[in-house]
């Protein structure tokens, strides 16, 4: 009998193609991510015949819809899954690219980011973290570091990628050719090999066939806390932890999303070459990648409050070495010290809200925890386009940009593992 189940079993685990999935999902969010639209910036400016803070308001207005759209979404990809979803994310960003590159004035300008907002940095990002979330378990951590190098990989290659086509083709045939990479690559792919739930393939969590033997949990003060009761969302928002949680991720989507559009401004006021800002941002990519994997092992060993604080700290220390550098190759410290910190946050903020607040609804919860972050990235840039504009430097804006995720950092080490006091009858 055991022979014949063998036999029958596929040759490598469903769960491997689902991360192979998600992974790609994270990479191919990229024409909706700041750090891709942020490179088409200053040639749409320029097209459109518009202020820098004009182009920055429609940035923040896209962001700000897309981050109320995103909570109203996550309760149906939890209904139905991301095999649906996905194929239908990728369609839709691809349409979203073909518009922005017959953008011509400030009004398809606004609707244009904000598709692009909606489908690329919060759906996309949404379901690549519900895949992980359904298919893993006690290797979480690890699954969400990998697939937060699809991230990173994005950060080092997209806007490099950008800017060469731009300078080779135009803005406008960029965008077509996002479309062209997306329309061919990441429709057909996930709905073939994307399943919702290991459960309905027979399978179970972790790339397992057979159920792994169940252990006592110890409950220690540093072991980690994954939760199988299924919170509702209306019970976690009321939940102090989840609030200093996701204060941590929005302090680094504003802080991180102002940076990653104005370190080219900022980098140059101190002398680092027109051609270097983007090198010095695939740095800090590579310094993420193997930081995510790090975080994802850690997050087995260590509570989330303090390696989300430790994040913040960095994040804050990297803002007060841009604030005091006088010589361009301080530029690397940045990228070293804002490489480490977007990978501990890419892969620790992800996999937080299911380990803190169940599987069932944890589209519903991250959604709504993503569309503050979300957020928290439309009024990154604002501050430094208005502080460069009305008052001639960065600097007012990296004060805030100091103090804020120091605040934050401060305040999620008082944030513990959650403990659910209504009974779920449905276990």
């Amino acid at each position: 009998m055991l022979d014949t189940l063998s036999q029958n079993r596929p040759r490598v685990h469903r769960g491997w193609w689902v991360l192979l999935i998600a992974f790609s999902t994270i990479y191919m969010s990229s024409p909706g991510q700041s750090h891709s639209i942020g490179v088409f910036r200053a040639d749409m400016i320029e097209s459109i015949e518009i202020l820098d803070t004009d182009y920055m308001l429609a940035y923040m207005f896209a962001t700000i819809f897309s981050g109320l759209a995103i909570p109203l979404v996550g309760p149906y990809v939890d209904k139905y899954g991301a095999r649906i979803f996905l194929p239908a994310t990728s369609i839709c960003l691809v349409l979203t690219c073909i518009f922005m590159s017959h953008v011509q004035h400030i009004t398809s300008l606004y609707v244009g980011l904000s598709l692009l907002r909606i489908f690329g940095q919060g759906l996309m990002c949404l379901l690549g973290a519900w895949l992980v979330g359904e298919w893993f378990e006690q290797r979480r951590g690890f699954a969400m570091g990998l697939i937060g190098i699809g991230g990173a990989l994005s950060v080092a290659t997209v806007p490099l990628a950008n800017a060469w086509l731009i300078e080779a083709d135009g803005w406008q045939q960029t965008w077509l050719t996002h479309a062209w990479v997306l329309g061919i690559l990441f429709i057909v792919p996930p709905f073939l090999l994307v399943r919702n739930h290991p459960e309905t393939e027979s399978l179970f969590p972790d790339c397992q066939f057979t159920p792994l033997p169940k252990t006592a949990e110890q409950e220690t003060e540093y072991s980690p806390h994954i939760t199988r009761d299924n919170w509702e969302r209306r019970e976690a928002i009321r939940n102090s932890t989840f609030w200093k949680l996701v204060f941590c991720w929005a302090s680094t989507s504003l802080v991180g999303t102002g940076i990653v559009i104005y370190q080219k401004k900022i980098f140059q006021q101190v002398g680092v070459p027109d051609n270097q800002p983007y090198y010095i941002l695939a740095l800090q990519a590579c310094v993420a990648i193997g930081t995510c994997l790090a975080a994802g092992h850690l997050t087995t060993r260590v509570q989330a409050r303090y390696l989300m604080a430790t994040a913040m700290f960095l994040l804050s220390g990297s803002m007060l070495i841009l604030l005091t550098m006088t010589q361009p190759w301080m530029a690397v410290v940045v990228a070293v010290l804002l490489g480490t910190q977007g990978g501990i946050i890419r892969t620790v903020g992800s996999v937080v809200w299911v380990n803190y607040y169940g599987r069932k609804n944890q589209g519903a919860i991250s959604g709504a925890a993503l569309s503050l972050a979300v957020i928290g990235s439309a009024l990154g840039p604002l501050p430094l386009a208005m502080s460069s504009d009305f008052l001639g430097s960065t600097t007012p804006a990296l004060i805030t940009f100091f103090i804020l995720p120091l605040l934050a950092g401060l305040l999620v080490l008082t944030a513990r593992p959650p403990k659910r006091t209504i009974v779920d009858t449905q276990r």
